[in-house]
């Protein structure tokens, strides 16, 4: 007996010792989305919430495995992931230093990658985002402190789309407080309220948000730019004070799309919020464009300590109210890193809702 418990002391100290060049970082979340009618019966749309993420890193930061998120709890969960390797920091590891310069690089399942954006997203809904369309890309990011960043990303193996996917982007920030970029993307995505049937397909929307009419769709060729001033920051103001904006145009066809968005948020410690204004359309050859208009706008409460609290107004779409508004807010309270929520919605289109969540970060 003393002999196996020799074994496995040894065992244990060799599997720390294996394992203690490891950092896992990620977020668990798990819960139930409850949707209601006029009734209060529940209905066929109640769903269950979920995902999970995690990276693991070195200790040295050099490399990155990041597991994308599974938000299907279930048999259908497919793991995706990639590779981030700072080769800066790889670099000076063995004896050559790049100075203020970065260099990194990622490989693996990256299958949208993202340009560089100035544009503070406020909102959380990510649809500033120009992408490419890729499956298997690799993309290499080159910085220059905190003045310049430009990445570049391919797909060589086309497996989305006939000819290869590639996205350019830049970002600079020449003083502190002010951020502006611009990309470039060939067979790209990029995501549009004004939906054309013929180009677009309407795809899943986060839970509770089923009011937005979100789309994605491919084009041949999409620009980016976007910019960001931090008032607050440029000032030295006692409180936060920004403003934002970004424009996506793309092409297809005879087609051209473009997305604008502009928010302004501030706040101090206990109140902070924000107001975005976004404009879709699109113009199919010489056919008058179609436009649609959209708000969010949300006010986030501090006040007690590991209490969250927050309402929001969204409109989807100003010509047609009724159907694509929706207010809600969202409470929840942390206790040793375990997070209680629950978001109350009230949709135009889907009624009202609750979803509540429990969330573990590690």
């Amino acid at each position: 007996m003393k002999k196996i418990l020799t074994i496995l002391t040894v065992a244990l100290l060799a599997c720390t010792t294996v394992f203690a060049a490891f950092n896992v970082t990620g977020e668990f979340e798990a819960g139930y989305k409850f949707g209601f009618n006029g009734g209060f019966s529940a209905e066929a749309q109640d769903n269950a919430e979920g995902k999970v993420t995690f990276k693991i890193t070195d200790d040295a930061g050099i490399w990155t495995v990041n597991v994308k998120a599974l938000d299907e709890l279930d048999s259908s969960n497919k793991l995706d992931a990639n590779l981030s390797l700072d080769i800066a920091a790889l670099l000076a590891a063995n004896g050559t230093d790049l100075g203020d310069f970065d260099l990194a690089l990622s490989i693996g399942a990256n299958s949208k990658m993202t340009a560089l954006s100035a544009y503070n997203d406020v909102t959380g809904d990510e649809l500033f985002k120009l992408k490419s369309n890729g499956e298997y890309s690799t993309e290499l990011t080159i910085g220059y402190g905190n003045l310049v960043q430009a990445k570049i990303a391919v797909d060589p193996t086309a497996k989305v789309s006939k000819e290869m996917p590639i996205i350019v982007s830049a970002k600079t920030t020449p003083v502190e407080g002010v951020s502006v970029s611009a990309g470039y993307t060939y067979q790209g995505y990029m995501y549009l309220a004004a939906i054309n049937p013929l180009e677009w397909v309407i795809v899943a929307t986060e839970p509770g948000k089923e009011n937005e009419e979100k789309a994605e769709g491919v084009v041949d060729h999409g620009v980016t730019v976007a910019a960001d001033v931090n008032v607050g920051t440029l000032a030295d103001l006692d409180f936060n004070l920004g403003v934002t904006a970004y424009d996506n145009i793309g092409f297809k066809d005879k087609t051209v799309f473009n997305t604008l968005a502009a928010g302004i948020y501030g706040g101090v410690d206990v109140v902070d919020g924000f107001f975005e204004f976004r404009m879709d359309n699109y113009t199919v050859d010489k056919a008058p464009t179609t436009t649609v208009l959209g708000m969010k706008t949300q006010v986030n409460i501090n006040v007690v300590e590991n209490l969250g609290l927050d309402v929001y107004f969204n409109i989807g779409n100003f010509d047609e109210f009724k159907t694509t508004y929706a207010v809600g807010g969202d409470v929840s309270y942390t206790l040793s890193g375990v997070k209680f929520a629950a978001n109350l919605d009230y949709a135009g289109t889907g009624g009202f809702s609750i979803t509540p969540k429990i969330v573990v970060t590690f």
